[in-house]
């Protein structure tokens, strides 16, 4: 690269803005949720399988994390735990999803920095790739739009994995080294680590670099070996729970859970996936404009660098075998229920959301091309209006932490915030109730919950007795019996708002934190009301 110094400056400069984003982002996060009282996904779930590991006493009787507290490992959960301020594990993990953040962002800034060499043309790909994209079956992509979850996580590395892959595509001893790599990766997230280890095998399957046959067939047997050597370690448990064999019944019971918790994502797996790419093509052209990119760069005469050509080189590869990773989990989905068993890969679906970032390399490469004829002054218009509409127009959870933090330090006005008042105020009285159940129980108690707030478990540090996210314990654990227990009570949690009393007055439980306190005169005749704030009331039952 010409005129190293300038360019290193800058690529300092765009490094230390984005760590800067990043830390406002985790500050205004935490502020707002009240230093993580508010997770509304799996993240949960990981912040009391860490706090089950470290108080096992506190949930002795709790029927969830008792059993699974030592069953799952992530690097997300590890990263977490290691960066968890004392019993503080919701922190722990936002605190790593704000490392997250800055290696997404940096990683795809320092890939478009290796593809094309202009540092406009990098902070441009860095700040489109942060876009939030709904793909559909409750996943997206994107890094800054709720809690970080495994995806995130695997979302960050995602730059580095392409990178390897592009830089293999010419140096083919590397390869298997690549799929070794993205095969690891299944301890990061499993479904995107099977999805990237499916394209980077296509790409490279497509692409023979002037060798032999026999070479080409046997680097690629190496490279299907290392990738599987790591995955089928990673799945060795749930694939052995294959094994089980089930009476009718209790199969009728599981494949009902399943539509119950799965249906409305997985009932319709083919017409969602055709909503999904009618949306990103005709409401948001992103992928005909992937196309004109690709077209654009593997054309003759045009510009664009030798590495960039490699990138379009792999791309009919890589969407190939997302094809194929749709058509295998929708086949699988349908012929588990012809044979009489349950899905095994219906998730694997979920690997179409890297056709977005993939899209958005070949907008911006077939961008580079042009780029040497565009005049400086457009340049920058580009990078300034694709800036302020992120920062307008971005609504994600983190995006809204980061300005919240500027607001704070700067006193400007700024968008979003109000919404983030609201939330703060909201989390700030949840808070004191978990820390009020937490001084009113003892350890080893269990509450009930009308909402089934994981923060009891995590925060409070205390069982409880049922959360719709629970009913997905029993069905990969193929265990019928606590599937029929959780039903149960889900159907009385599903009578109206109120239903929550009746399923709590059949649990046996002592304990209730409710968030309806408009609920008090009907909750009094069973039991005290201990305590209450403007949103939540802990009772006790007589």
């Amino acid at each position: 690269m010409r005129d190293c110094c300038r360019i290193r400056a800058v690529d300092i400069a765009a490094l230390l803005l984005i760590a800067v984003y990043a830390l406002a982002a985790l500050a205004g996060v935490l502020e707002i949720s009240a230093n993580g009282t508010e997770l509304d996904s799996d993240l949960g779930m990981y912040a009391y399988i860490t706090a089950g590991e470290r108080h096992p006493e506190s949930f002795s009787a709790d029927p969830t994390a008792a059993l699974h507290s030592h069953s799952f490992w992530n690097a997300a959960r590890y990263l977490g735990a290691l960066l968890t301020p004392g019993n503080e594990y919701a922190v722990g993990l936002l605190r790593a999803g704000a490392l997250a953040v800055f290696v997404f962002y940096a990683g795809f800034y320092l890939l478009g920095r290796w593809l094309f060499g202009s540092p406009i043309l990098a902070a441009v790909l860095s700040l489109v790739m942060g876009v939030t994209v709904w793909v559909g079956w409750g996943t997206f992509w994107g890094v800054t739009h709720s809690d970080p979850v495994p995806r995130v996580f695997f979302a960050a590395l995602f730059p580095f994995l392409l990178w390897g892959g592009i830089a293999a595509l010419r140096h083919v001893r590397a390869r298997p080294l690549v799929m070794l790599a993205a095969g690891l990766c299944v301890w990061v997230h499993n479904i995107s680590a099977l999805a990237t280890g499916a394209m980077l095998f296509m790409a490279f399957a497509l692409n023979r670099e002037k060798r032999s046959w026999a070479v080409h067939l046997g680097i690629l047997a190496v490279c299907l070996l290392c990738f599987f050597l790591p995955v089928l370690f990673s799945l060795r448990s749930l694939l052995g729970g294959q094994a089980v064999v089930l009476s009718a019944d209790n199969l009728a019971v599981l494949r009902y859970l399943f539509d119950l918790r799965l249906g409305a994502d997985y009932g319709r797996m083919l017409a969602d996936l055709g909503g999904y790419l009618l949306a990103c093509s005709v409401l948001f052209p992103l992928f005909p404009a992937a196309c004109a990119g690709w077209l654009i760069t593997v054309s003759a005469g045009w510009g664009g660098g030798e590495r960039a050509r490699d990138l379009a080189r792999m791309y009919p590869g890589m969407l190939l075998a997302l094809a194929l990773v749709a058509l295998f989990s929708w086949a699988e989905f349908q012929l588990a229920a012809r044979l009489g068993r349950l899905p095994l890969g219906h998730d694997l679906i979920r690997g179409t959301r890297f056709l977005v970032p993939l899209a958005w390399l070949m907008v911006v490469s077939g961008v580079a091309c042009f780029w040497p004829r565009l005049r400086k002054i457009f340049r920058f218009s580009l990078l300034a209006g694709i800036a302020l509409a992120v920062l307008l127009l971005n609504q994600d959870r983190w995006h809204m932490g980061a300005l919240h933090s500027l607001a704070r330090h700067t006193g400007l006005t700024l968008p979003l915030q109000d919404r983030a008042e609201d939330r703060l105020r909201h989390n700030a009285a949840r808070r004191e109730a978990l820390e009020k159940l937490n001084a009113l129980t003892r350890p080893g108690d269990v509450v009930f919950s009308d909402n089934g707030d994981p923060a009891i478990r995590y925060l409070a540090l205390r069982g409880l007795f049922h959360s719709f996210k629970d009913g997905l314990y029993p069905y990969y654990g193929k265990d019928a019996d606590r599937a029929r227990v959780w039903l149960r009570y889900n159907a009385l949690m599903q009578r109206g708002p109120t239903g929550y009393i009746d399923a709590w007055l059949a649990s046996g439980v002592s304990w209730l934190l409710s968030g309806r306190p408009q609920d008090r005169a009907l909750l009094e005749p069973y039991g005290d009301v201990l305590w209450e704030n403007k949103g939540w009331l802990i009772v006790r039952r007589r």
